[in-house]
C-alpha cells in the first residue's frame, strides 16, 4: 500500500469544506464514494461535523500553517479490504501521526483501479485548541505501511525514504502524466558524457550538444533545457552536485552560450510520451495541435471578453455621467437632488456589478471549455468518445497481473479495439475511463469494470449484479469463461450461473465439476418438486 500526506503550501487554498465537498462529490458516477465516516465529532451527520470542525479551526488564532492534514491511503490493484479493516488501518495511521482524538472525516473511493481512502484530519485539537504538525511524518508513514502490509497480507511496496525528493517528484509526474520528464531524459541521453567531462569547457560543450546549460541556483547547480525546464544537477547524479563538481573541475566558470543558442542539430529535450510498445507519435502530434489550438482560442476569447466588459463599463460610466448632468440641470431642492444623485449612483454600482458578474461567468465557462488537458487525460477523453487507438494506448500502460476477482476467457479472444467497433461500449452508459484503460459503464442497473482482458468484480457485488456481469461476459467472451479470484467468489459465480440456468461452462476443471454437481442437484430438486405437485393434484381429484 501507499500512504501520502498531500501538502498544501498556501494557507489561502486550505479550505476544509471545499476538500470534503470534492471528496464526497459522486461526479456523475454510480460508484465513486463507498463510505463516509466521521470521527471524534459530536454528530455523525456530515453537515453538522463540518460546521463543528470549521468552528474548531477558527477558534485557533495563532496557527499560521495549514490547519488540515490530507492523508491518502492507496491499495494495490485488486486488493479490497473490508470496511472494518480499513477503519482499523485509518485509526492506526492517525495514532502514529499523533492525531489521536482529533476530528476527521474519511472517504473511501472505489472509482479507480486502486481502492483508496482520503482522510481529512483537523490539526487543531478539539479541547486544547493547539495545532499539531507531525515531525518526520514520512518515516512514520513508511514504517507503518510495511507493518500493515505484513499484518493484512498485502502486496509489499518499496517504501524507501532516502531517495532524492526531486527524483520521487519526477517519477510521480511521469506516472500521472505518462510523459517523460527532463530528469529521465538526461539520465537516458546525456549523463554518461556529462560525468566524463574533464573541465568546465568540456562540460559546457557536452551540455550544448544536448540543448542544455548549467547554472548556479541557490546553493547548487541546475541543468536547464532549451524550453526553460530545469532540474537539480545533483538529482541526475550525486557526482554532479556543486561540491563534487567544484572539487573535480575547480571554481565554476559560466558558459558564454545559452541552451537556446545551441546548435540546430543538437539533441534537445522535448516532452514526449514514455516509451510504449504502441507507436503514439501521430496521436501525440494531434494532442499537441489540439492543445495549441485550444490555448489560442482561449486567449482570443479572453481578449474579446475583456474588451466587451470594458466597453460596457465605459457605456455605464457615460450613462451615469449623463444622469448626473440632467440632475444638475433640473430645478429642485437640495435634498431632492441629493436623493436623485444617490439613486443614480446606486444604479451605476448595480450595473457595474452585473457586468463584472457576467464577465466572470463567461470567463469561467471559457476556461472550462478550453482548459489544458494532460496527455493521459486527453487519451481518456478520446477513448470515451470512441477513439479505439487511444484506448489501446491506455491499456498498454498496465503493468503486472491483476489479482482481484475477475471474469474473462481462457484465452482472451477480445481484440483491443473490437469491443469498441461493435458499438457495445458506445451504446452503453460510459461513466469513466482510467489512465490504464479500465472502462466503467452501465449494463442494466449494474456497473461494469472492463480493462479489455477481463471484467473486474468487486468483493461486495450482489448476486443480481453477478447475473448482469455474467451476461456481459457471455456476450463478450462466449460461453466458456475463466473465473479467477477468491474461492468464495468462484463458488458464488457457479451458484449464480446454475440458479439462473445460464448456458455457460468454466475452464477450471474443479469449478466446472462443482457447477455440474449443482446442475444435477437443481434438476433433481425440480423433478421432486414436479412430482410433489402431481401427487397433490392427484390426491385432490380423488377426494373430489
Amino acid at each position: 500500500m501507499i500512504a501520502k500526506i498531500i501538502p498544501i503550501k498556501s494557507v489561502r487554498k486550505s479550505n476544509y469544506s471545499a476538500l470534503i465537498q470534492y471528496l464526497t462529490d459522486p461526479q456523475d458516477k454510480s460508484e465513486r464514494v463507498s463510505q463516509i465516516k466521521v470521527s471524534n465529532c459530536y454528530s455523525d451527520d456530515l453537515t453538522a461535523a463540518l460546521i463543528e470542525i470549521q468552528n474548531t479551526q477558527e477558534m485557533n488564532k495563532r496557527g499560521k500553517s495549514d490547519k488540515t492534514c490530507h492523508l491518502v491511503l492507496s491499495f494495490p490493484e485488486g486488493e479490497r479490504l473490508s470496511f472494518s479493516d480499513l477503519n482499523a488501518i485509518e485509526e492506526q495511521f492517525c495514532d502514529a501521526l499523533g492525531f489521536t482524538g482529533h476530528q476527521r472525516i474519511s472517504v473511501i473511493h472505489i472509482d479507480t483501479n486502486n481502492l483508496h481512502m482520503h482522510i481529512a484530519i483537523n490539526k487543531i485539537h478539539p479541547i486544547n485548541l493547539t495545532i499539531h504538525n507531525p515531525y518526520y511524518d514520512y518515516k512514520k508513514v513508511a514504517k507503518l505501511c510495511e507493518q500493515i502490509e505484513q499484518e493484512y497480507g498485502l502486496t509489499k511496496v518499496n517504501h524507501e525514504t532516502v531517495s532524492d525528493k526531486s527524483s520521487r517528484v519526477a517519477q510521480e509526474i511521469e506516472v500521472r502524466t505518462g510523459v517523460e520528464s527532463l530528469l529521465s531524459w538526461i539520465k537516458r541521453e546525456a549523463v554518461t558524457e556529462i560525468k566524463h567531462a574533464e573541465s568546465w569547457q568540456d562540460l559546457h560543450q557536452v551540455l550544448r550538444r544536448h540543448g542544455l546549460a548549467i547554472k548556479e541556483r541557490g546553493n547548487g547547480f541546475v541543468l536547464v533545457a532549451n524550453n526553460g525546464v530545469a532540474v537539480k544537477a545533483s538529482s541526475v547524479d550525486r557526482s554532479l552536485s556543486k561540491g563534487n563538481l567544484t572539487q573535480r573541475l575547480g571554481a565554476f566558470i559560466p558558459s558564454e552560450h545559452s541552451a537556446k543558442s545551441s546548435q540546430q542539430n543538437a539533441k534537445q529535450y522535448q516532452p514526449k510520451p514514455l516509451q510504449n510498445r504502441i507507436d503514439t507519435s501521430e496521436l501525440y502530434a494531434r494532442y499537441q495541435h489540439e492543445q495549441t489550438d485550444s490555448a489560442r482560442q482561449r486567449t482570443t476569447q479572453w481578449a474579446m471578453l475583456r474588451h466587451k466588459r470594458d466597453q460596457l463599463i465605459d457605456r455605464a460610466k457615460r450613462e451615469a455621467k449623463l444622469k448626473r448632468n440632467i440632475i444638475k440641470s433640473i430645478k429642485a431642492g437640495r435634498l431632492a437632488k441629493k436623493a436623485l444623485y444617490a439613486t443614480a449612483y446606486q444604479q451605476f454600482k448595480t450595473t457595474i456589478a452585473v457586468i463584472k458578474s457576467d464577465y466572470q461567468k463567461a470567463y469561467q465557462h471559457s476556461k472550462t471549455s478550453h482548459s489544458r488537458m494532460g496527455w493521459l487525460d486527453w487519451l481518456a477523453f478520446e477513448a470515451k468518445n470512441g477513439n479505439a487507438e487511444a484506448l489501446a494506448v491506455l491499456r498498454s500502460r498496465r503493468i503486472g497481473l491483476f489479482k482481484g476477482n475477475q471474469v474473462s476467457a481462457k484465452q482472451s479472444n477480445d481484440k483491443p479495439n473490437g469491443y469498441f467497433k461493435d458499438g457495445f461500449i458506445k451504446d452503453s452508459s460510459v461513466e469513466s475511463i482510467t489512465k490504464i484503460g479500465t472502462v466503467t459503464y452501465k449494463a442494466g442497473s449494474t456497473t461494469i469494470r472492463d480493462d479489455g482482458k477481463r471484467l473486474i468484480v468487486l468483493p461486495d457485488t450482489t448476486q443480481d449484479a453477478l447475473v448482469d456481469i455474467l451476461q456481459v461476459a457471455m456476450k463478450k467472451y462466449g460461453s466458456h469463461l475463466a473465473i479467477n479470484g477468491t474461492e468464495q467468489f468462484r463458488l458464488q459465480i457457479a451458484q449464480v450461473a446454475v440458479q439462473n440456468q445460464m448456458r455457460v461452462t468454466f475452464d477450471d476443471k474443479e469449478l466446472e465439476q462443482y457447477r455440474q454437481q449443482l446442475m444435477k442437484q437443481h434438476a433433481l430438486s425440480r423433478t421432486q418438486s414436479v412430482d410433489q405437485k402431481r401427487s397433490v393434484t392427484s390426491t385432490t381429484r380423488r377426494s373430489l
